[in-house]
């Protein structure tokens, strides 16, 4: 099922009990359960009937309590199981006996970015969850996604000007929508912009991928991490600049699954630590991969990194890259 069809049910009050929201666009998620949260829900009631639910940190019991309780105030309830791709064997079990009793007016979205196709388990929940397709977009069809999406927030823009915005972006869709939002509050009544304004209110060219190096460390492979490094290098990035990205980014994963534990969405972390939502969001999907204590040996590891470039005991470019194999090898 497609996200069209997927609102289009909901828009004509046709909304099943249980759905599977699956792919690697996180903005997709998001989106879509907003559409159902400002639908359904009397915004009086979202903050008791809406309960959005971490399937890789929740208890067994804690989700069966969830699945059997009806709404609390009003007709309807609705619940996200997030990140599923997380989730135990045991959450798992739970799911597959309860999605199917779900008490009267409460509706299901269990949410992952993929599913192991081998597993039993997921071929159960495709075959009985009706899947809604939240793939990422290819790069080629972004310029015309954001034209789309910039048409229904009132704003006219050339294919020229939609391809800049993907590129500026680093076609990362959560940071073309928030480039989206600067650029209609600047635009006011407008409906269209003039390249010398986008230019002025674009960020510059992108930066190199420093989140790609910290999925390669996420992937305990130095095979993949080295790569990326020697990329970032090549491309003229200083030593120094790099280990400090890479500590400040590591900072904000550790805040993120902090956060995680208690109940803070990505935008309240973003609020909190003074960082671009985007980042917050990233940090919140490159957290699964890493425990506390994984992460303290890192920022110790990148910490000793510094100290050695800057007090001359190793060449910096060799220092980093002893470090990030050390760090893929935890």
């Amino acid at each position: 099922m497609t996200r069209a069809e997927f609102l289009k049910q909901l828009n004509e009050g046709r909304l099943l009990p249980a759905y599977l929201l699956l792919g690697e666009e996180r903005l997709f998620h998001e989106e879509l359960l907003e559409a159902v949260a400002l639908k359904m829900l009397p915004s009086a009631e979202r903050e008791f009937n809406f309960t959005r639910i971490n399937a890789g940190t929740v208890a067994p019991e804690e989700l069966t309590a969830h699945l059997e309780t009806g709404s609390l105030f009003g007709n309807t309830r609705l619940i996200w199981l997030d990140e599923f791709e997380n989730a135990s064997a045991a959450i798992e079990a739970v799911l597959l006996e309860k999605f199917a009793q779900l008490p009267q007016g409460v509706h299901l979205f269990v949410s992952a970015l993929k599913l192991d196709a081998r597993k039993k388990s997921s071929q159960e929940l495709r075959k009985h969850l009706p899947p809604v397709d939240c793939s990422q977009l290819a790069k080629a069809d972004l310029p015309v996604w954001v034209k789309q999406r910039a048409q229904k927030m009132g704003l006219e823009l050339t294919p020229e000007q939609a391809r800049l915005i993907c590129e500026r972006s680093d076609h990362d869709s959560l940071r073309i929508k928030t480039e989206l939002e600067k650029l209609h509050t600047f635009a006011g009544n407008n409906r269209k912009l003039a390249d010398k304004d986008l230019e002025a209110l674009l960020p510059g060219e992108p930066e190199p991928d420093i989140f790609g190096l910290i999925d390669a460390v996420a992937a305990r492979n130095p095979c993949l991490g080295l790569p990326r490094l020697e990329e970032l290098l090549n491309s003229g990035e200083n030593e120094l600049k790099i280990l400090a990205t890479l500590s400040r980014q590591f900072r904000n994963i550790a805040a993120a699954l902090e956060a995680q534990k208690r109940g803070m969405t990505p935008r309240i972390l973003a609020d909190f630590l003074g960082i671009k939502p985007f980042v917050a969001e990233k940090s919140f999907n490159q957290a699964r991969f890493f425990t506390l204590p994984e992460l303290q040996k890192i920022l110790s590891r990148l910490l000793e990194a510094d100290y050695r470039i800057k007090t001359g005991r190793r060449e910096p470019r060799l220092e980093l890259e002893l470090a990030v194999v050390e760090i893929t090898a935890l």
